[in-house]
């Protein structure tokens, strides 16, 4: 099994907590926002634990819940649902996660307890294969040479304690990365995903770490270093994981994990909890700057709450914003706000754009795309 190298460039990555932060509106790494209305006559959205897209569908993972998968036309009308909890061929017993697989144009479930791998049509109306896989991934990342797989903290093999895992194309297990620490021995947090690919290049966050590593020609590196200032996660050693009240003052008070990462030509980005609330952290690659966002409400076209960040690629961040404040700034006012008089030209694009509105429905996606 493979050590981790020294990377020939480590950078630190600062961010400054205490600084006031400015709205993610105002940050100017997007360039435009398409609402997506979800329709809701044949298809009714409950939880929404992550989004990816392709070219022209979106994907919806509600893991908990339903355990199923939803898919939509980027337009928002309703595809097709993959549901097919259980325990037989081509059914899944622990619904964990979804990717879409480019090179192959086909749609991946994971199967976490039962260590199998699900591919569809993009559609998701024929079943294509059943895999087995070598491990109990939580995450998997299509690469060129096969796949990479994350365990969450979870070694299941105490001989091989590894967190990352590449494999072939017939997902044969090729090495191991990354020694999960002992302390955190299967201690993860539900829609963590940090596994990022830019170029030839993965990049992956392990949990209650604040090191990025790189994995590159079957190599892994540290990369960033991320540095939170007074809000960094401190040493494991500092902290008492059998004290349940210690440790979830910890998590409160400090930024223990990233829940995306994303790399792109101009930007590392991160979403992530902090004090209860969820912020954008923006390290700019060109002026090497750090800030830290806020993501109250997205003012531009349009005026309404940013949204839950649930997804992330290189060319766009997904977030899901309740019907219910798109429908008050279409009806132009709710008992606090008249949006008619502080947001006059928003609220005429938003009738535009959606001449009728329900009063109840799907929520909305928010896809923002990168300059």
């Amino acid at each position: 099994m493979s050590c981790t190298e020294s990377a020939s460039s480590v950078t630190t990555i600062s961010f400054n907590p205490k600084m006031k932060p400015r709205s993610v509106s105002d940050t100017g790494i997007f360039k435009e926002v398409k609402l997506v209305q979800l329709e809701s006559d044949s298809c009714i959205v409950g939880r929404v634990d992550k989004i990816i897209c392709n070219d022209s569908l979106i994907y919806i993972l509600d893991a908990d819940i339903a355990k199923e998968v939803l898919i939509f036309s980027k337009d928002g009308k309703f595809i097709n649902k993959i549901s097919r909890h259980g325990h037989g061929q081509y059914e899944y017993t622990q619904l964990w996660d979804i990717f879409f697989d480019r090179e192959k144009n086909e749609l991946c479930l994971l199967s976490r307890y039962d260590q199998k791998m699900i591919s569809f049509t993009p559609d998701g109306k024929t079943i294509l294969e059943e895999r087995r896989l070598p491990k109990m991934f939580s995450h998997i990342l299509p690469i060129e040479e096969g796949y990479i797989g994350y365990m969450q903290n979870y070694s299941q093999n105490p001989s091989l304690p590894f967190n990352i895992w590449t494999m072939d194309k017939s997902l044969n297990l090729l090495d191991g990365f990354v020694r999960i620490n002992p302390q955190l021995e299967s201690l993860c947090t539900g829609g963590v995903n940090t596994m990022s690919a830019y170029r030839e290049v993965v990049y992956f966050k392990p949990e209650y770490e604040n090191i990025i590593y790189q994995i590159k020609d079957g190599k892994v590196s540290q990369r960033y270093i991320l540095d939170f200032g007074s809000k960094t996660f401190p040493s494991l050693s500092t902290v008492s994981y059998d004290n349940e009240k210690e440790w979830m003052k910890f998590r409160y008070n400090k930024i223990s994990n990233i829940n995306n990462y994303v790399e792109t030509d101009r930007y590392l980005l991160m979403d992530f909890s902090m004090n209860a609330e969820h912020w954008l952290g923006i390290y700019n690659k060109r002026k090497h700057t750090a800030e830290i966002a806020s993501l109250n409400n997205y003012n531009g076209e349009y005026s309404f709450s940013f949204g839950r960040i649930r997804g992330m690629d290189q060319s766009a961040v997904y977030s899901t914003v309740e019907h219910e404040d798109i429908y008050e700034l279409w009806r132009g006012h709710n008992k606090y706000v008249n949006f008619e008089e502080k947001f006059p030209q928003q609220v005429k694009n938003i009738r535009k754009l959606f001449p009728h509105l329900e009063e109840d429905g799907n929520p909305f996606i928010a896809i923002y795309s990168f300059k």
